[in-house]
């Protein structure tokens, strides 16, 4: 099956936003970003069709993002995390000219800079830690380039721990394997950390596919 092509070109951004519905606040992080909508991971389970309030900060922005939604998706990986696709039905101008620059600013700067180029993947990660090869774990990914990945872990992982990597990319059923290093950790809410971890050791047909993903996931030809 041919892999949907989105009409918007989204954009990677890995920073918090909130969301009201009724009298109720919620924090989630934020995967990426279109002008017609966000996908976010939150903790919490939204109803499709539900209408919130929205609001974002984007640090190379002059002003906070605000706008109104409905949720048109929503994957659950596990009992802690929901992947979330949210549509935008009502975004002020001011709003909508800032995100359509700054996202065409940043896939310039793609263009110009491919080695850095990271894209979302929400993808459940089995891990063994080197110092405990027996012990299998779950993660969850939140974006993937071919030198790392960063992830969502209930475990608090430390730096330069050695890690042994398996996961899948969307419409490839080959799993991935590769062993990385923690190179950054950061304590979040709800007893889990979010980790960015560097590829120590991939095969090359490994890192094809990966760039591969990248590629089409943003939507960019090079």
């Amino acid at each position: 099956m041919a892999r949907e092509r989105r009409g918007f070109a989204r954009l990677y951004v890995g920073v918090e936003a909130v969301y009201k519905q009724a009298e109720k606040e919620n924090t989630v992080l934020v995967q990426d970003v279109s002008i017609s909508g966000v996908r976010f991971i939150s903790n919490e389970v939204l109803d499709q069709n539900i209408e919130v309030a929205f609001t974002l900060s984007i640090p190379d922005l002059p002003k906070i993002i605000t706008a109104k939604g409905k949720v048109i998706w929503q994957r659950k990986f596990s009992e802690s995390f929901c992947d979330t696709g949210l549509e935008f039905t009502q975004i002020d101008e001011d709003s909508h000219q800032m995100l359509l620059k700054y996202i065409k600013g940043a896939l310039s700067r793609v263009n110009e800079h491919r080695e850095f180029v990271r894209s979302n993947l929400s993808a459940m990660v089995t891990y063994r830690l080197a110092a405990a090869p027996e012990v299998e774990k779950r993660c969850i990914s939140i974006d993937v380039s071919p030198s790392g990945m960063k992830v969502f872990s209930r475990e608090l992982l430390k730096n330069e721990d050695d890690l042994d990597l398996f996961f899948n990319l969307p419409d490839i059923d080959e799993e991935i394997h590769a062993k990385g290093k923690v190179i950054w950790t950061k304590e979040k809410e709800e007893n889990f950390s979010e980790c960015g971890i560097e590829f120590t050791q991939i095969n090359d047909e490994s890192i094809d596919k990966i760039n591969c993903y990248v590629k089409q996931t943003l939507g960019i030809e090079w």
